[in-house]
């Protein structure tokens, strides 16, 4: 069971040991993780509501939250603070009211002599003008300094949460290889997952999915459409998407071959499979960074003479969202420590030709990475 009572506690030895009397979290991934106020499908028009911008949870030192909904769609957020303890009663913004006034309101309820605010990363310009001119006095910084670190280090019911997310793709998977025949479009593949996602539990998709036919011979530069280019003897297919589960999220990939693999596509595969296990072998708690565990992978499908084919990094951090900080990459330097979870998903992806991936989220131990996925990282055969 997710704790946010203690998630809270802790947030606030934070804010205390960095002089933050406030915190302005909109409705989203970082409010979900301190509260249980489940984070929507965000793929949404802009605008919504009346007060869009001033709405969302207010955290002090030692008051309750407070959270502030525009009154249409308010009840959603009312029903979600009943039962837990930690929220005060929910502040509804009236059409009626200025939400700038109603902010006022609320600020003003918090002592904020001497101590600083940080505000959501991702809050409407409107909303930080909005403080600033509210507390022109005050200093501002971003709560990801305060809350990244936090959502780094996942507890057993956090990774119990994401493997029941690995399970529904692995569901979906095995529905969309039922279905993958010669004549479907990509498309085809996508609703049925999408559709799959959904049957089996997905609260919703954590990113767009996406099946890709790659053929050299037969579609170069990719450039039909994916509910005209149907599915045709030498075609390579690889899959890329995942769900949010209770909250948490899954990212999978995995790639199957529309009748016998060429000897050379054989290879690509070995060494993605090689590269993808180097990496989690290498990724042992307090012994490596992030950037040497892409070091590693990347090594492999060099040394096979693909190396300018792995075009992105190794992997990023995952938990509520499905791209969060730290990121297997060259530019971070980061330790990885037990208790992270990354994706890890080394791929070749050869201009005008075929694709090769292999996808799968991965637990940082003692030992090195451990797979949340019991899915097979087989070449799939279709035909």
């Amino acid at each position: 069971m997710l704790d946010f009572a203690n998630r809270l506690e802790t947030l606030r030895a934070r804010m205390e040991e960095h002089k933050i009397g406030l915190m302005f979290l909109t409705p989203g991934a970082n409010l979900f993780y301190l509260t249980g106020i489940p984070h929507r499908d965000h793929y949404r028009t802009d605008h919504n509501a009346y007060g869009d911008w001033a709405v969302g949870g207010y955290i002090g030192l030692n008051e309750g939250v407070i959270l502030t909904a525009p009154r249409m769609g308010g009840e959603y957020f009312v029903s979600q603070v009943e039962g837990k303890p930690w929220f005060e009663p929910v502040r509804i913004i009236d059409e009626s009211e200025d939400p700038l006034e109603v902010m006022r309101q609320v600020v003003s309820r918090f002592d904020l002599k001497g101590r600083r605010v940080a505000i959501e990363d991702h809050a409407w310009a409107e909303t930080v003008q909005a403080l600033r001119l509210l507390l022109p006095e005050t200093e501002f910084m971003m709560a990801s300094k305060l809350i990244a670190p936090m959502r780094m280090i996942k507890s057993e019911a956090e990774l119990d949460l994401m493997r029941k997310a690995g399970q529904i793709c692995d569901g979906a998977l095995q529905e969309a290889l039922a279905r993958l025949q010669l004549g479907v479009t990509a498309w085809d593949i996508e609703n049925e997952i999408d559709y799959q996602l959904g049957m089996m539990g997905a609260d919703f998709n954590s990113f767009p999915t996406n099946v890709l036919f790659t053929n050299p011979l037969k579609d170069p530069g990719l450039s039909l459409r994916k509910a005209e280019r149907r599915l045709e003897p030498g075609d390579a297919i690889t899959f890329d998407f995942g769900c949010i589960y209770k909250g948490y999220a899954s990212d999978f990939g995995r790639t199957a071959f529309a009748g016998e693999p060429p000897a050379e596509y054989l290879r690509m595969h070995s060494l993605v499979l090689e590269a993808q296990q180097a990496a989690m072998h290498a990724m042992k708690a307090d012994q490596i960074t992030a950037a040497q565990a892409n070091a590693i992978a990347r090594s492999v499908i060099e040394k096979g003479g693909y190396g300018p084919e792995f075009s992105h990094r190794l992997g990023h951090g995952i938990g509520v969202t499905v791209h969060e900080p730290p990121w297997l990459d060259v530019v971070d330097h980061t330790i990885l420590r037990a208790g992270m979870t990354f994706t890890v998903e080394p791929s070749i992806r050869i201009p005008n030709g075929y694709h090769n991936r292999v996808e799968d989220v991965v637990l940082v131990t003692p030992e090195g990475g451990v797979s949340l996925y019991g899915t097979s990282r087989e070449l799939y055969r279709v035909g």
